[in-house]
């Protein structure tokens, strides 16, 4: 993907780089903040629509304005919802709007790198504009500006469902099949576990963490029933894994409950394990998957439902210490199983029709 430095990504990369100003904004306490905050994101909108625009005028879409504009676009909305939860913005309206945004634009991107290319529907540029509306309304305390949020809402939700059965006319079930719609639904639960658990509701968050680790399974278990298996569902699932297992204890950090010299090591061997899986996958066309590195999932999980049940019940768990060490083991043997794997790849002939398997 080439990188032209021309006036459309000009527009995108200065919008992108204001939305930490417009935070700033929100965060501090100064005289008109509000006026200033509704100003600088309807600048910022406009200009989404400017850059757009004059590269379809003056011929200069390119890929990377491709990719980059939709991040950039919900990069603001998401920014904007976050800093307003509990000012105008209910959780669920922010969860949800946020969640479609990255599940769409997760997939747009992902699709566009196969040069399959999903535009923009009439729903989903009338979602855009409710949605600038609303989060306008709602920074100068408009009335019916909780109309305009449910308004947002409900167009976010519409157009989501619109861009999905889009995406499945043109790719069948390589993309959207049931087996996949639950992985993302186990990531995106993710949302509400790391909010009840900062709002130091961790009953909560031990309910969703375990619904998260009992459906674990279920989407791979679709799959293989349904005859839905993917590269796709694969990698998506292992991430969906790891991303829970790494912001819980990162969360449990914060608390003061874990050392970070824990986490460290941790994220290190997930991040060589995902890079030495990727080398993998392009290979073989398939996500691999060890004994090891199922036992350390499980392992990990056992040990994060221990240590939450401490905080919840205020029992005394001796044995966590030792849960640890055992998955930080277990973790590490994982990555080392992986790392043979990538390197018997060239003794290895290449199998075009081997089946897939979700760890």
């Amino acid at each position: 993907m080439k990188f032209k430095f021309n006036v459309p990504n000009k527009i995108t990369i200065i919008r992108l780089g204001l939305v930490p100003l417009f935070a700033v904004i929100l965060l501090t306490e100064i005289p008109y903040k509000s006026i200033f905050g509704a100003f600088i994101f309807a600048l910022l909108s406009i200009s989404d629509f400017l850059d757009g625009y004059y590269a379809r005028k003056k011929m200069q879409v390119t890929e990377f304005g491709k990719l980059l504009d939709p991040i950039a676009d919900k990069f603001l909305v998401s920014t904007a919802l976050i800093f307003l939860i509990g000012r105008g913005v209910d959780f669920w309206m922010a969860a949800a709007i946020m969640a479609r945004e990255i599940i769409i634009t997760s997939l747009r991107i992902y699709l566009l790198t196969g040069r399959i290319v999903v535009p923009a529907s009439n729903f989903g540029k009338a979602k855009t504009i409710v949605q600038s509306i609303a989060i306008i309304f709602v920074l100068l305390n408009l009335p019916f500006s909780r109309f305009m949020m449910f308004a947002a809402v409900f167009l976010t939700i519409i157009s989501g469902l619109e861009y999905l059965i889009r995406i499945r006319r043109i790719t069948g079930n390589k993309i959207v099949n049931l087996s996949n719609l639950i992985t993302l639904c186990r990531l995106l639960m993710i949302i509400p576990f790391v909010y009840y658990f900062l709002n130091f509701k961790i009953r909560i968050s031990l309910l969703i963490f375990v619904i998260i680790t009992l459906s674990d399974k279920l989407d791979g278990l679709s799959a293989r029933l349904m005859n839905q298996k993917t590269e796709l569902g694969s990698g998506l699932d292992s991430f969906t894994d790891w991303t829970l297992i790494i912001v819980t204890f990162l969360l449990l950090v914060y608390i003061n409950y874990v050392n970070i010299l824990w986490v460290a090591l941790l994220i290190i061997s997930s991040l060589i394990s995902g890079l030495l899986k990727i080398t993998y996958a392009r290979k073989l066309k398939i996500v691999p998957v060890t004994i090891i590195a199922r036992l350390s999932v499980g392992l990990t999980y056992i040990t994060i439902i221990s240590i939450l049940i401490k905080l919840v019940f205020k029992v005394s768990l001796g044995y966590n210490y030792y849960l640890l060490t055992a998955t930080l083991i277990t973790v590490y043997l994982a990555m080392i199983s992986y790392l043979f794997k990538v390197l018997t790849l060239s003794k290895k002939p290449h199998h075009k029709n081997k089946k897939l398997v979700r760890a």
